[in-house]
């Protein structure tokens, strides 16, 4: 390896779920920017549910191990399962 090789790791998991909320709520600001509708309600209800979940599943992510995927207490430096660092 030269010294210009760097490794990179990456959670995907935890990173693929930030775009695609990033992508509803641009989605919901033209939806409701662009005005198609007189009540817009309807048309952007699914996309506020889209929104709650991504936003659910990316709280569930702060609350686990990234180790084991445990269940962290609020405020815990290592996990009480595996005791990995947090």
């Amino acid at each position: 390896m030269s010294d210009n090789d760097k490794t990179v790791f990456v959670n995907y998991e935890k990173g693929a779920q930030e775009p695609e909320l990033e992508r509803t709520y641009m989605e919901l600001g033209k939806a409701y920017y662009e005005g198609r509708f007189e009540d817009p309600l309807p048309e952007l209800l699914p996309l506020f549910d889209k929104i709650t979940r991504l936003k659910k599943e990316s709280e569930k992510d702060e609350n686990a191990c990234p180790h084991c995927g445990s269940e962290l207490k609020p405020g815990s430096l290592f996990c009480a399962q595996c005791g990995q660092r947090v």
